[in-house]
């Protein structure tokens, strides 16, 4: 009797990290609103100061429709996690569906400060006093004969393209006035 209950909780143990293994997938990533509002809240009962699952669960509420419950879980999130801007973000959402510019713009205002910002680095731009070189690519000419084909074909340099005049080819020319 004393062997089997160490093997007992052994079970006990697997079949509990299973499960919660099994909850935190679903929470994370379930394939419904559903499950995943179930998978969240079964983590929620197990540690209730998980701010991801209840980012997770308000955005199954919000996919469904369910707006205030899912502000009252992203609030729950930002309360455990303050920092937590995609919570803003997802909140300003829910409010702007039920038409709550204010609280949206201030959500949205601080997910922006809670963003870290990236630098943008500006392409390479030549300057003026650096020169580029071109190089023209030799046209092949295309061999009739066989004979010809032996042969390599010099390499035939294309004509470089006209200046552009000042009026565009497709607009159609305007016509002098001559009165004095």
């Amino acid at each position: 009797m004393r062997a089997m209950l160490p093997l007992a909780l052994s079970m006990i143990t697997i079949w509990t990290a299973a499960t919660w293994a099994d909850d935190k997938s679903d929470c994370r990533d379930g394939k419904t609103a559903d499950l995943k509002i179930k998978g969240c809240s079964a983590l929620i009962k197990t540690d209730t100061k998980d701010s991801i699952a209840y980012y997770n669960r308000g955005s199954a509420y919000q996919t469904k429709g369910d707006v205030d419950r899912a502000i009252t879980d992203y609030d729950m999130a930002i309360g455990l996690k303050p920092d937590y801007a995609a919570a803003y973000e997802n909140r300003a959402r829910a409010y702007v569906s039920k038409g709550d510019y204010t609280r949206a713009v201030a959500d949205v205002t601080k997910a922006g400060e809670l963003t870290p910002k990236v630098a943008v680095r500006p392409k390479a731009v030549p300057s003026a006093t650096q020169t580029q070189k071109v190089v023209a690519k030799p046209a092949v000419a295309q061999a009739t004969t066989t004979a010809a084909a032996e042969k390599q074909a010099e390499p035939v340099m294309k004509a470089p393209p006209k200046a552009a005049s000042a009026w565009p080819e497709w607009a159609p020319k305007q016509q002098e006035s001559t009165s004095n």
